[in-house]
């Protein structure tokens, strides 16, 4: 889960070992930060994107702590208040084989 500000809220253990990671490594940076370089202009869009109730899945790679890639679909939905303005993005990671 990100925040507006793309800051990531809360990430599970699933995602966490799949980027060589711990949730409290990544809790606070930006999704952004996860992203290669070359990739982030196109990560931007995705997120503006899933903002969006209708965002269409993607597919991207994201970089592990010691830099290796791995490639994941992901599928954004805007969080809100019941009724009231999004206030982040979740979002269904799943590793490509």
């Amino acid at each position: 889960m990100v925040d507006l500000t793309s800051r990531i809220t809360y990430a599970n253990s699933l995602v966490c070992d799949l980027l060589e990671t711990t949730p409290s490594e990544i809790i606070g940076k930006s999704c952004f930060d996860l992203v290669f370089p070359d990739d982030v202009g196109r990560a931007k869009e995705l997120f503006q994107a899933n903002l969006e109730p209708d965002a269409l899945p993607f597919r991207i790679k994201l970089r592990r702590t010691d830099g290796n890639p791995v490639l994941m679909d992901v599928q954004g939905a805007p969080l809100r208040v019941a009724n009231g303005p999004v206030y982040g993005i979740i979002a269904t990671v799943i590793p490509v084989e």
